[in-house]
């Protein structure tokens, strides 16, 4: 399953260089791949490849996880969407 998360950053260089430092974590969530991108220099996305989206969305609310964020200077606007439908045009 696909899990995409939205965040608002101090600045997306130095988030996309402390994301890539939780490896561990993301392997605890079931993640097997992850797609990261920047709307603007403050707003960037994740979007997670999950093998277990329970265990995902637990971890996601653990205080591990806000520590994590808080290393990567996250300072809001954190949204989290469950990708469960496709649609092909």
């Amino acid at each position: 399953m696909l899990i995409a998360v939205r965040a608002e950053v101090e600045s997306a260089d130095h988030w996309k260089e402390n994301f890539k430092k939780h490896g561990d974590l993301f392997k605890s969530q079931g993640v097997t791949l992850a797609h990261i991108g920047v709307a603007n220099d403050d707003t960037v996305i994740a979007v997670f490849d999950t093998t277990d989206p329970d265990e995902f969305i637990r971890i996601f609310n653990d205080p591990a996880t806000s520590e994590a964020m808080s290393e990567d200077k996250i300072t809001g606007g954190v949204e989290m969407f469950l990708l469960d439908e496709t649609f092909k045009p």
